[in-house]
């Protein structure tokens, strides 16, 4: 019995405590009239250095009328607010509720926290949230940061920020311009949605949701995206980009354009570091590499770009690889590039075209010089199809191995070597062929002009004869491996990027 009645002691004295701390109670006024309502309530008129306290906040101001026990009052003149000595609210004009905890206040309105100023004309504050809200346009500066928006909403005990409506956030080191934001000075990390723009120093972001973690410089940005910096740009549907590092991921409809290397990336994934430059890329990848005066197009299932510590690149495509420039087109499994060397390494079973000649091999090399084709060099079951110049027989050679050089991106010359075999036709001034060619022996070169066969010259030691095209069967027509596959030609169309052309 002694238990319980303590107990409801204890209860009575902690409810009694309750009330009087949500009570609004009088600290001081110059002058005091005090009128009695017919309901039995009170009214307050208060004037001159009038005080008036709710728990651990004091309100300050030139006048004010207190309703009692409605528990709620108006303010007039120089109104302040101190709550527990870290927000402060000034204003012309207050309508504050005790029951509720929540205030109005207007006309050259200012929140102040240790780290924060908000200007504004008029000002909803929830002391139970610590919310404050304001629907007109306004300014919050926070350290170097301004926060500008039409809406707004500030939490003075978390300091997380809301904004609504041609959000601006302004600091010495970036702006971002978007539709809706949310800040978390914790983390000094920025949620936004709606059409955004974002730029540091001289780079520019543009998306329609993102985050921004300021002070890793990290962003994660999604609904269709794009970065841009000098000589640099990429965008795809979502990224994840560091901009101090200028490295990321992007997914889905992805493209890298970067000037300064000459290349253009088109991918559905891409893992791209900017200096040094590295890249994976994956299914399918289209490749674009500037080359002098000509362009190189390529498309592999798979990417990879090593930058080395020279500055010099490896580019490896791989699986079901297609190139075209305009000289020269090809299909292989594998594509291999060293900047440093200058060397394209093609295998297995390459096919290649240049004008009208195909070539096909085992595994081939081809360099450049000052970016222009060079020379090329096939290794195992060398084979070269050329359409002769009726446009509708194909002349043929076939050896172990092949080199060749160019001459301004085109075939000049060409050197078979190891049981080559060579057939060739004759065709008189009316394009009507009139017989073949065919010899075989240890090496056969085979000049070029305008990119047709024009010479051909046999080592000694070999076979040659010559046969009326009447008299000639079948067999003798073709060589092995010398099989024609232009319509299988790499077409720009087919692999250039889509997304910049």
């Amino acid at each position: 019995m002694n238990r319980a009645f303590l107990f409801g002691w204890a209860l009575l004295f902690v409810c009694t405590s309750l009330k009087a701390q949500k009570t609004i109670r009088i600290l001081n006024s110059d002058h005091l009239e005090i009128k009695k309502q017919k309901d039995g309530s009170r009214i307050y008129y208060l004037q001159g250095n009038v005080g008036l306290q709710q728990d651990v906040a004091v309100m300050t101001s030139d006048s004010a009328i207190l309703i009692q026990p409605q528990n709620e009052f108006k303010a007039f003149g120089n109104v302040k607010i101190v709550q527990a000595d870290t927000t402060v609210v000034t204003g012309e004009q207050l309508d504050y509720n005790g029951q509720t905890r929540t205030f109005i206040i207007k006309e050259d309105v200012k929140l102040i926290t240790p780290n924060s100023r908000l200007g504004t004309s008029v000002l909803f504050y929830d002391r139970n949230t610590a919310n404050a809200y304001y629907t007109t346009r306004s300014t919050l500066f926070r350290n170097q940061l301004e926060l500008t928006a039409d809406l707004g909403t500030y939490n003075t005990r978390y300091e997380t920020v809301r904004l609504r409506g041609s959000v601006e956030a302004i600091d010495s080191a970036y702006t971002l311009l978007t539709d809706t934001l949310i800040y978390y000075p914790s983390k000094d990390s920025y949620d936004f949605a709606g059409p955004s723009t974002l730029v540091k120093d001289s780079t520019t972001i543009h998306c329609q949701v993102g985050r921004y973690e300021a002070n890793k410089s990290q962003l994660y940005l999604g609904d269709g995206a794009s970065i841009s910096s000098p000589k640099s740009f990429i965008q795809a549907d979502s990224i994840s980009y560091n901009l101090d590092n200028e490295s990321g991921e992007l997914f889905n409809k992805a493209l890298v354009a970067d000037s300064a290397q000459g290349l253009v990336l088109e991918s559905d994934y891409i893992d791209y570091v900017k200096k040094p430059n590295y890249v994976n890329a994956y299914s399918p990848v289209y490749y674009r590499q500037r080359m002098d005066e000509d362009t190189l197009y390529a498309v592999g299932d798979t990417l990879k770009i090593r930058e080395d510590s020279s500055e010099f690149h490896s580019v490896d495509l791989l699986f079901n690889t297609r190139f075209f420039s305009t000289n020269f087109q090809g299909n292989s499994r594998f594509f291999n590039f060293k900047e440093e060397t200058d060397v394209l390494t093609l295998f297995p079973k390459p096919l290649m075209w240049s004008k009208e000649n195909q070539f096909s091999c085992d595994s081939s090399l081809m360099t450049l010089k000052e970016e222009k084709l060079d020379s090329l060099f096939l290794i195992g079951n060398a084979a070269i199809t050329s359409l002769s110049k009726d446009s509708i027989h194909f002349d043929q050679a076939i050896g172990k191995r092949l080199e060749g050089n160019f001459l301004n991106n085109a075939v000049h010359a060409l050197k078979l070597e190891g049981n080559a075999e060579n057939i060739s036709h004759s065709i008189n001034d009316e394009g009507i062929v009139e017989g073949m060619s065919k010899s075989s022996c240890s090496w056969i070169e085979i000049t070029f002009k305008d990119g047709e066969a024009n010479k051909v010259k046999a080592g000694p030691g070999g076979e040659a004869s010559y046969v009326p095209w009447s008299s000639a069967s079948d067999d003798m027509k073709t060589l092995p491996r010398c099989t024609p596959a232009f319509d299988l030609r790499t077409t720009k169309e087919e692999i250039r990027p889509k997304i910049i052309q």
